[in-house]
């Protein structure tokens, strides 16, 4: 998929409607754009809340993995959607996505200090997006894969 950068503005209402969000920042997690069409949640320091997988206090719990996966492909879809040349037209506030399937595969135990849930547009169509990352521990280990599917739904054009 090769998509023009994001125009400053368009990046601007992503951080405003869906970056900024409290509900990211309230379970430590950070998002980082990382292009057109990928994204990244970052973990930096797991809470012992969010420990207990398989029943060891050392492992990420597979709920969180989720939301860290749910978020990072979703965004990168975003990112890849507000891109796209009819957006100009298109007030980005009003772009909405819904997850329709997310898919997930534990391969590894996720230990560690930090994670990092990395999600990348496989294709991206006008009404539905595809997707698919991985969750890197802090010496670079793949602990999970996800692919996923969105529901995209285009505002109106301004008028």
């Amino acid at each position: 998929m090769n998509l023009p950068p994001l125009p400053a503005h368009v990046v601007d209402a992503f951080w405003e409607r869906w970056g900024g969000g409290s509900f990211l920042s309230a379970q430590g997690l950070e998002l980082e754009l990382a292009g057109v069409g990928r994204a990244i949640i970052h973990l930096r320091s797991p809470s012992a809340t969010q420990r207990g997988g398989g029943g060891s206090d050392a492992v990420l719990n597979g709920g969180v993995i989720a939301y860290m996966f749910d978020g990072a492909l979703g965004s990168s879809i975003t990112s890849a959607s507000l891109a796209r040349p009819e957006m100009r037209e298109i007030d980005p506030l009003a772009y909405a996505q819904s997850t329709i399937n997310l898919d997930i595969t534990y391969v590894r135990a996720a230990t560690g200090a930090r994670f990092a849930a990395h999600g990348q547009v496989v294709n991206a169509g006008r009404n539905v997006a595809f997707a698919e990352g991985q969750l890197l521990d802090d010496q670079g280990r793949v602990c999970a894969t996800a692919k996923g599917i969105w529901r995209v739904f285009w505002p109106r054009r301004n008028t």
